[in-house]
């Protein structure tokens, strides 16, 4: 899969972006939901995962801009501040997922996982 990876810490960037890598998809980085939206213009992903908490666009206001533009593109949403607000908002604005940070890799491939067998129903 195409998966686009959004979140302003680097770490997290690589650690969960090399675990992708490893099972075979292709990721691309973003450090926030601008630039996210300007590697969607170049090539389309099949997946987003974003963070919520993000300087400038946080991920529920960049969840927005991609339902505008990108109606059916699955986006997981990670916070490492879960709340019932947060969920409610995320859940609201069509996410596919939300994941608590510090995420557990093996739940984050069980999401993109479920997302692959989705995109292939439908072909």
């Amino acid at each position: 899969m195409n998966i686009i990876l959004v979140d302003d810490d680097e770490m997290v960037l690589q650690t969960i972006g090399d675990f992708l890598t490893r099972r075979g998809h292709r990721v691309r980085t973003a450090a926030d939901g601008s630039e996210a939206l300007r590697l969607m213009t170049e090539e389309m992903p099949d997946l987003v995962i974003s963070d919520i908490q993000m300087p400038g666009m946080d991920g529920i206001s960049f969840l927005k801009a991609v339902r505008e533009q990108f109606p059916d593109l699955p986006v997981i949403l990670m916070t490492g501040y879960a709340t019932v607000e947060t969920a409610v908002a995320a859940l609201r604005s069509r996410a596919y997922d939300y994941l608590k940070k510090p995420v557990r890799l093996e739940e984050l491939q069980a999401c993109v996982e479920r997302v692959e067998r989705k995109d292939h129903s439908e072909i």
